[in-house]
């Protein structure tokens, strides 16, 4: 029996092209305007591909109507992200951040897919068929806004939306088009990958009637805990890698001199490109800064203390207000200069204070009171304070009523860590102002637990609640703040999953950020019980949280739930040939699948996005305060 031939249309390469190449069928690629120079009439089936491409590949009249002799003579053709064929025309292309897709075929069998389930290509691109333009005939997959996890009702009204179809097979049926850019599923992290996979394979069988095996490799994988390898072994490489992370990726900016870029935004173009936030935030570069102290505090690394130095030298010599009214504010970047988000404030205050605990050096200490007593001043009597304040809008009244009045704002996100800021101050400088404002903060904020106002989710508030009311309970001593550590913590604890993870949850659904719209934050909760984990918003804090609870309590329930944690990121970070990413974790965890895969609706911080401070450094300065517990343990018996 010959072999089939099987003509691929494209102008360059790909991960389809290369699945089609490990076929049985021959292979023979042709660029669009060559078409001309084959013997299309003799091969089995045409691929189209023109995902490779920004612009859809729209042929020529000459060429367009070799194409349509092959679509009436009965021939299998694969179109992929052309502009017209057969009767189909499209609208010019547009982004598909906030859709997902949905698999709807129900007489079309694909291993591993069913009906219902929701699929990821991250930010790709579409061209919309005109409705009156294509066939009714049932489609494959088909976009939708929906906030679900990972699965959805298929309906009447999903269904209806015929511009809105994005794999099928149109008329005559010997024609399977595709309108978006599929043809680097592998190298775009389209999730999740099994089901993706199974979807290509199907494409790619149809087109040589066999069986095809899709071997692309991936772009990323996680390699789960081994329990046959030293504990310490693993988190001490997973700690190193993820430091290296900053270097290798470009986030350093001038080895810190400049800073450290924000992070990668959550957007994975069609090529697999992407984007840089090359913001420089107060709150990032303190954080990163802690991180490089840590593997200097580990191993005497001189370079690590170098860029560590260089980065808090940016922070409060560069992003910090020297004088006025405004004395001691913390800047948010460079460019929102005069804005102060105290949450991002406080974990920049903090990274220096433990620099400072742990050398007993004085380093930025005054910098460090000063911006503390610039959200003092902008606190109110309750101990809260709104969650930002705006230069322009700090008029002498504005500041009189911040102080005179109670801030009302009952938020673990927004205020624990500032609280702990003042709490970890106290410790350093015996400022019993400090120590008062930071014990009303937190009791106030315990007062209303768990109803406190969540941004994005109960668990949120919760992971943010541990290591500020560890050091409530180092500084006081008090069995009622002792007792608040071990509530948060076990409530905690119910969430936990199998992973080792804890599951995003919102008890009545309260979180701000739940209704949220497009083009705003969003949480990555559609119902309590997905198996989805934050690591941007909640996971991240863990890890320091309870190695600091351990230090203050001595209690070895503490040290194992850090080992729990310190395990789960160990098999939760990326491992890539793409440096951008390789040692580094994404926001969204399915830990099901374990997998990047999460609803895509947060404007700026969605599955993939990975932050420099909030995740990488936060996650990484927990792994090694965890590793160097029994220097710690001496800093904390002094104390």
């Amino acid at each position: 029996m010959s072999k089939k031939t099987v003509g691929v249309i494209t102008n360059n390469n790909s991960d389809i092209l290369e699945v089609l190449k490990g076929s049985c069928a021959d292979i023979v690629v042709m660029k669009p305007e060559e078409i001309k120079l084959y013997e299309l009439d003799s091969m089995y089936s045409i691929a189209i591909l023109g995902g490779t491409e920004e612009k859809p590949l729209l042929f020529r009249p000459r060429e367009r109507v070799i194409i349509e002799k092959l679509l009436q003579s009965g021939k299998k053709i694969f179109s992929e992200y052309c502009g017209s064929i057969g009767n189909i025309y499209c609208a010019p292309p547009e982004s598909t951040r906030f859709d997902r897709l949905v698999f709807c075929a129900e007489d079309i069998k694909v291993d591993f897919v069913e009906v219902g389930d929701i699929l990821d290509e991250q930010c790709n691109t579409r061209i919309k068929p005109y409705a009156n333009a294509c066939s009714g005939n049932r489609p494959i997959l088909q976009y939708a806004k929906l906030k679900a996890h990972s699965k959805t009702i298929v309906d009447k009204k999903l269904l209806s939306e015929i511009s809105n179809r994005a794999l099928w097979f149109d008329d005559p049926k010997n024609l399977l088009v595709c309108c978006f850019r599929i043809c680097n599923f592998a190298e775009a992290r389209f999730s999740p990958m099994m089901k993706w996979r199974a979807i290509v394979k199907f494409i790619a069988s149809w087109l040589c009637n066999e069986d095809v095996n899709v071997s692309v490799k991936a772009p990323y994988e996680l390699r789960p805990y081994d329990e046959s390898i030293s504990f310490k072994k693993q988190v001490e490489e997973c700690f190193y890698r993820s430091v290296n992370w900053f270097i290798n990726s470009g986030m350093l900016i001038d080895d810190g001199r400049n800073g450290v870029m924000e992070g990668l935004a959550t957007e994975v173009f069609p090529d697999g490109e992407q984007r840089r936030l090359a913001y420089v935030r107060d709150d990032c570069t303190a954080e990163t800064a802690l991180v490089f102290f840590m593997r200097y505090f580990l191993d005497h690394d001189r370079r690590s203390k170098y860029i560590s130095d260089n980065l808090m030298s940016v922070c409060f010599n560069f992003l910090q207000c020297k004088e006025g009214k405004f004395k001691g504010m913390l800047r948010w970047t460079q460019e929102a200069w005069g804005v102060c988000y105290q949450d991002d404030a406080a974990r920049a205050i903090i990274s220096q204070l433990l620099i400072c605990l742990y050398t007993g050096e004085k380093t930025y200490l005054k910098e460090c009171k000063d911006a503390l007593d610039f959200l003092i001043r902008t606190t109110g009597t309750d101990g809260t304070r709104v969650q930002r304040t705006d230069n322009i809008n700090l008029t002498e009244e504005r500041l009189k009523m911040l102080a005179d009045t109670p801030g009302n704002f009952i938020s673990a996100h927004y205020n624990a860590y500032y609280l702990a800021a003042l709490l970890l101050a106290y410790k350093i400088t015996g400022n019993d102002e400090y120590k008062a404002i930071g014990i009303k903060g937190l009791e106030t904020i315990m007062s209303h637990y768990p109803d406190t106002r969540r941004e994005h989710s109960e668990t949120q508030e919760m992971c943010r609640l541990v290591l500020p009311l560890s050091w409530l309970y180092w500084v006081t001593g008090e069995p009622k703040h002792k007792e608040w550590l071990y509530r948060v913590t076990e409530d905690l604890v119910r969430l936990k999953h199998p992973s080792g993870a804890y599951l995003e949850w919102d008890s009545g659904y309260k979180a701000d950020r739940n209704n949220a719209g497009e083009g705003e934050e969003s949480t990555l909760l559609t119902k309590n019980g997905d198996p989805v984990a934050d690591l941007l918003y909640s996971l991240n804090w863990l890890p320091m949280a309870f190695a600091q609870a351990y230090l203050v309590t001595k209690d070895s329930y503490f040290r194992r739930l850090w080992e729990e944690i310190a395990k789960f990121f160990v098999s939760a970070q990326i491992h890539s040939d793409n440096k951008m990413i390789d040692g580094a974790w994404a926001r969204a965890m399915d830990v099901d699948l374990m997998e990047v895969y999460g609803i895509n609706a947060d404007v700026g911080w969605g599955p993939w996005a990975i932050e420099t401070g909030w995740t990488v450094s936060v996650i990484g300065a927990g792994l090694a305060t965890g590793l160097s517990n029994d220097k710690l343990e001496q800093v904390f018996i002094k104390e």
